[in-house]
């Protein structure tokens, strides 16, 4: 089976394609799958860079260049920072980057949002200063706002610009079966919604900070998630929280380690709780590929990474398939759980286009069928022979 508190999660992270690196490899550390849907691209600014150099030229000794973003600093050539030139970050991801541009950085604030900069940016000396603001063409007006209501002479310049991603039909998928999606940005926001739509992302979405969740609800997005310390690693122990002691179902291939391992769970339970036992070889088998598309679909539940239900649809016809092999580990009966794995078995029946749903049970199975009959399911007349079954049930949804 799979480890890590993220185990069977899968998030969309949205940022440039080149940049997906450190959050893909955060996330993978702690279970999760992580899957790119780069939605913006960093590109120069229109002018090639020309105001930024002259700007840069423009401040000396006791002056501050501030920088918001890594893009920001990777953009500043070092040899054009007069010596004596003092150096601001946002955050530590800035600070590093502004670092590895040859850049010696004098402040850094405990929080990593422009807020949080300002709360501990010093004054003005008696004879004046500049703060040349090297980021995004398009940015918040909270910093040089606050700069200049100081009483620095600030120059907001445009060190690159942010430019969308056309997201395609697998990009679109991938948003509509992920459990989650991690903005990074205000700009991920704006324009994974602009592709997909609000109904289009993922059920769970987390920000890295304020910023970033103010852009969000601007658009609507309902947050979940919003990082207390605004960084790639406080991103993903705050999706670890969020997840942790709660239950996540999403289609799984049926052939996976935690799917088979969920399979001989289920057939050791039934095994036990029937009167005359389980005769495995009577059992109207569900292989692998009869509930794997296009034939059917297998759905894993997991809490805190570790599964701990099963369900899964086989198609019977192009309009009815049987639900099979529903289990639930006895740790997380009375929860719920059964009839949200349920209803989703449901859900996931609608979406294939189907007007059928069926399934036969154990007169054993009593909190079964009273399950099914509380979803709106029918007692039928046998629809297959099924050694083991004493109840068939069905549910119309035309």
């Amino acid at each position: 089976m799979t480890s890590g508190p993220l185990s069977g999660i899968r998030v969309v992270v949205t940022r440039p394609r080149r940049q997906t690196a450190p959050l893909v490899d955060a996330l993978e550390a702690v279970g999760a799958t992580a899957v790119a849907v780069p939605v913006i691209d960093i590109v120069d600014p229109v002018d090639g860079g020309v105001a930024l150099v002259a700007a840069l030229g423009s401040l000396g000794p006791g002056d501050w260049l501030v920088l918001t973003s890594p893009n920001g600093a990777a953009r500043i050539d070092s040899s054009l920072v007069t010596a004596g030139v003092l150096v601001a970050c946002v955050g530590p991801a800035t600070k590093a980057s502004a670092e590895a541009a040859g850049l010696s950085v004098d402040l850094v604030p405990a929080r990593s949002i422009a807020e949080g900069l300002i709360e501990v940016f010093p004054g003005v000396p008696a004879n004046g200063g500049r703060v040349v603001l090297a980021r995004a063409e398009t940015a918040r007006s909270v910093l040089p706002d606050e700069l200049r209501a100081a009483g620095w002479t600030v120059e907001d310049v445009t060190a690159y610009r942010t430019v969308g991603v056309a997201v395609d039909e697998s990009g679109r998928e991938v948003c509509r079966s992920a459990d989650a999606v991690a903005f990074t940005s205000g700009s991920t926001v704006t324009h994974l919604v602009d592709e997909v739509g609000v109904l289009g992302l993922p059920p769970v979405a987390a920000t890295i900070g304020p910023a970033t969740s103010e852009v969000a609800r601007e658009l609507e997005v309902e947050l979940d998630v919003e990082a207390q310390v605004h960084t790639i690693a406080g991103l993903v122990a705050a999706l670890v929280d969020h997840f942790r002691d709660r239950v996540v179902i999403h289609t799984e291939d049926a052939a996976s380690a935690d799917a088979q391992w969920c399979l001989e769970q289920y057939f050791a339970d039934i095994e036990e709780r029937f009167e005359t036992g389980l005769d495995r070889g009577a059992v109207l088998t569900s292989d692998p590929h009869e509930v794997s598309p296009p034939n059917g679909l297998f759905l894993v539940a997991r809490l805190d990474g570790r599964p701990v239900g099963c369900g899964c649809l086989k198609l019977v016809s192009p309009e009815v398939a049987d639900i099979k092999r529903m289990w639930l580990d006895p740790s997380v009966r009375g929860r719920g759980l059964g009839r949200g794995l349920l209803d989703r078995l449901v859900t996931e029946s609608r979406r294939l286009g189907l007007r059928r749903v069926q399934l036969e049970t154990n007169e054993a199975l009593t909190e079964a069928i009273a399950l099914y009959r509380r979803a709106g399911f029918v007692e039928v007349e046998p629809f297959n022979d099924e050694p083991h079954a004493h109840h068939w049930f069905a549910l119309d949804l035309s």
